[in-house]
């Protein structure tokens, strides 16, 4: 459901919200669905307790989720639309700043205009169902025993003589 990136400039906690805030507004996290305790999530995606722990005191701030018994935690009724608007502010503030980028760059406008055109016909796709949008979010789990221990003295030695 929710993939980290520790390679990434931006910091776990903003991926972990923004990652419930893409899944609540698209409707695979629907109101009343329970998150896990803190912990068992920081367990799960392998990551620290206290980055899942401001990720969801960030979303209980905006009204997207509220604690419930045991630490879990519940999307709240309307967090669909909270999350939606919020992603929109988002999307407006990309688009403005790649607009201010392209010109900066020395584009003409009329290759934006084209650019921008050209990307939102490809992104027009027929809308998946929430069955296919739920698979496509589940993050596969494997016993730890399919896992070959590939430290960096494994990869160091297998690359050697």
């Amino acid at each position: 459901m929710i993939d980290i990136l520790h390679d990434s400039p931006v910091p776990i906690h903003e991926q972990i919200a923004e990652q419930i805030r893409v899944h609540v507004a698209s409707g695979a996290l629907k109101a009343g669905v329970r998150l896990p305790e803190y912990r068992a999530l920081a367990q799960e995606l392998l990551t620290n307790p206290q980055a899942v722990a401001r990720a969801y005191g960030e979303l209980e701030a905006d009204g997207v989720l509220r604690p419930v018994a045991a630490g879990a935690m519940e999307v709240t009724t309307g967090a669909g639309m909270t999350c939606r608007l919020r992603l929109q502010d988002a999307a407006r503030s990309r688009l403005r700043l790649a607009v201010a980028q392209a010109l900066a760059a020395g584009l003409p406008e009329s290759e934006v205009v084209q650019a921008f055109e050209q990307g939102l016909a490809t992104a027009r796709v027929q809308p998946i169902s929430d069955d296919e949008a739920l698979r496509a979010i589940k993050k596969p789990t494997h016993a730890s025993r399919d896992r070959a221990p590939l430290g960096i003295q494994d990869v160091s030695r297998q690359g050697g003589p």
